[in-house]
């Protein structure tokens, strides 16, 4: 709320301090404060401006329309009034079990977003953020059998394709790879192309990426500008995103039709010990899985709901039995055999964090 100034003694008045001729017109000044030690009359001092507001002398003062930031907690992201930070019961979980959260980056300045509650109680969670294909995108898979020595000299995302690549191309995408290293060139829109044939998980590639682990590079190509007149176009910059090593064993948990259960999975003799989470809106979930076709190499897990998701109550979900990141996250956990106690800790501080905006929202509606 803006600070209106008002008449006083501090020569913020538009009256004169010391007029010189008396009349009806001019209201009489108020008195300067007299000395407490004498009845005589202070030395009368020339105005002065009005002292500037600071944060440990009073209100800031704001521009009209312009409203006060809250303070926020550094560590959970939430306003200080309901930080997170001291509801974990316990130190955060060190889990055998690893996680990679590809977070939209829309998800991650939501005041909801669970992978906040993730970074409190999990040690062994990694979050990188993942924009959508503006223009175009390069990713440039490799094993790590293969960054030693000059396999890698082709290691930049752009870089020339050799002899030994095998190419495919195919519309708005095309793919290059040998036995240690993939490269992929996809343009905005490539979607569900049913007609995109990504190397199999039979393939040498896929076994060696899943079994020793790999890094993976993405740089986007900004669309290039118009020219005006004479002036060249400029060229496409390329802009490096997100660099993801990938520990061996590791699976995607996303609830496709190619993912099966973890049961299954452990019955087909599919070893998980990393886990990699998309965290998003559904739709921007799907948007990233078909945007980073380097999930497709490897193995696709999913968990099945038994209770209805916390979220339903503050967020759209487009269908039952949808669950909110940390949710799927602590169900896959249970059944990989980690800490059930610890990781009902790590949710109860998530059912809190709803059970405060459900409180919120029903005030709201009184």
């Amino acid at each position: 709320m803006p600070i209106f100034c008002t008449t006083n003694s501090f020569g913020t008045s538009p009256i004169r301090t010391r007029p010189r001729f008396r009349s009806s017109i001019f209201l009489p000044h108020p008195k300067p404060p007299y000395s407490a030690a004498t009845p005589t009359r202070a030395a009368a001092t020339p105005p002065t401006s009005p002292p500037m507001a600071t944060a440990a002398s009073g209100p800031q003062l704001l521009e009209p329309g312009q409203r006060r930031r809250r303070p926020m907690c550094a560590v959970c992201t939430k306003p200080l009034r309901v930080c997170l930070c001291g509801r974990l019961r316990g130190p955060p979980l060190d889990t055998a079990v690893g996680v990679t959260v590809l977070q939209h980056p829309t998800e991650a300045r939501h005041p909801l977003s669970s992978v906040r509650v993730a970074r409190l109680g999990l040690r062994n969670l990694a979050v990188t953020q993942v924009a959508d294909v503006a223009h175009r995108a390069s990713f440039l898979l490799t094993t790590n059998l293969g960054l030693g020595g000059g396999e890698t000299e082709n290691a930049e995302a752009g870089a020339a394709i050799g002899e030994a690549w095998t190419v495919e191309t195919m519309d708005k995408c095309s793919i290059a790879y040998t036995e240690k290293q993939l490269r992929i060139d996809i343009e905005r829109g490539v979607g569900a192309n049913p007609k995109i044939r990504w190397p199999s998980r039979s393939s040498p590639l896929a076994k060696l990426a899943v079994s020793n682990g790999f890094t993976v590079t993405k740089t986007q190509k900004n669309k290039p500008a118009r020219s005006t007149g004479e002036e060249a176009s400029p060229s496409p910059e390329l802009q490096h995103e997100f660099t993801i090593a990938i520990p061996p064993h590791s699976a995607l948990l996303f609830p496709c039709q190619r993912a099966t259960t973890i049961d299954a999975a452990s019955d087909c003799q599919v070893l998980v010990k990393h886990l990699i989470v998309l965290d998003g809106t559904w739709a921007k979930a799907h948007r990233m899985y078909h945007e980073n076709p380097w999930l497709q190499l490897v193995p696709h897990v999913k968990v099945e709901a038994d209770r209805v998701s916390l979220y339903g109550e503050v967020r759209h979900e487009p269908k039952a039995g949808c669950m909110s990141t940390i949710e799927s996250i602590v169900v896959a956990m249970k059944e990989l055999g980690e800490d059930e106690t610890g990781l009902d800790r790590v949710l109860a501080v998530f059912e809190s964090m709803i059970a405060e905006q459900r409180r919120c929202k029903d005030e709201n509606w009184k």
